[in-house]
């Protein structure tokens, strides 16, 4: 499978993963739906309740045709891994991500959040990524932090930023 290579990382975690995203299509609206329903990733969104497919699709349908918001899937290897979301308003763009169980702790969020860095700060031309994370995701803090992210704002939620040409 090829990719943009502004969008290509080396995962540094264990087994050292390909990373790189493309952009999401029609076909990913299943797959997407189950990882955001996944335990772990209901507890660390802000959103915690299940949601239901018909409720998903329509939103998935709807941030595919939006021209402020980037969907991508995470490939690592090769193999879907996780989604990254950025929502573009100016020069800014918030994140989100969240990725398939078999690929947390193996070093993918940060290079994922490496690629999407690079098309953010590229072609998309912005001038600054920022995330919020629950105090108490400290997986997802970590992955921030590792692609180079610096809290803002330490009270719940935690507010991270990575600015174009710093860390």
């Amino acid at each position: 499978m090829s990719a943009r290579p502004d969008s290509v990382s080396k995962a540094t975690g264990a087994g050292s993963a390909v990373v790189s995203l493309r952009p999401a299509v029609a076909d990913d609206c299943r797959q997407v739906w189950s990882w955001r329903n996944d335990e772990t990733t209901r507890a660390a969104s802000f959103d915690s309740a299940p949601i239901g497919f018909e409720t998903h699709r329509r939103w998935f349908d709807e941030s595919l045709q939006r021209p402020d918001r980037h969907l991508f899937i995470v490939l690592a290897d090769g193999y879907a891994a996780g989604v990254v979301r950025l929502d573009v308003a100016a020069t800014a763009g918030m994140v989100s991500i969240y990725l398939a169980l078999a690929w947390r702790g193996r070093g993918v969020g940060p290079s994922a959040l490496a690629a999407l860095e690079r098309i953010a700060f590229g072609p998309l031309g912005l001038e600054r990524m920022e995330a919020r994370v629950k105090a108490d995701n400290v997986a997802s803090l970590a992955a921030f932090r590792k692609a180079g992210f610096v809290a803002v704002a330490a009270k719940p939620p935690v507010s991270l930023v990575k600015v174009r040409g710093e860390g």
